[in-house]
């Protein structure tokens, strides 16, 4: 029997915690972008200029419901992608 928990864990699982490890500094870009998209979402895409919007996408002129609509569609993307981690991570 290892002396300390530190021991039996890295002793037993230490890939499996580096797997974690790394799937976790993996998923916070899309977890900061996924928190962040609401915020674009409600400051340029809702409260935007009105008939005189348009913003360039991907090389695509976008008016303001096109652009809202872009952003919705990114936001469940990240949302799914999250899921993946989190389930990743839990399983």
């Amino acid at each position: 029997m290892e002396p300390t928990v530190f021991a039996f864990i890295s002793r037993h699982s230490l890939r499996q915690q580096i797997f974690i490890l790394i799937i976790t500094a993996i998923s916070f870009p899309f977890l900061y972008f996924s928190l962040d998209l609401p915020k674009t979402i409600i400051n340029k895409a809702i409260a935007g200029e009105g008939d005189t919007f348009s913003i360039q996408l991907a090389g695509f002129s976008l008016g303001q419901i096109e652009y809202l609509l872009a952003l919705c569609f990114a936001f469940l993307a990240l949302a799914f992608v999250n899921g993946g981690f989190k389930y990743q991570v839990n399983l």
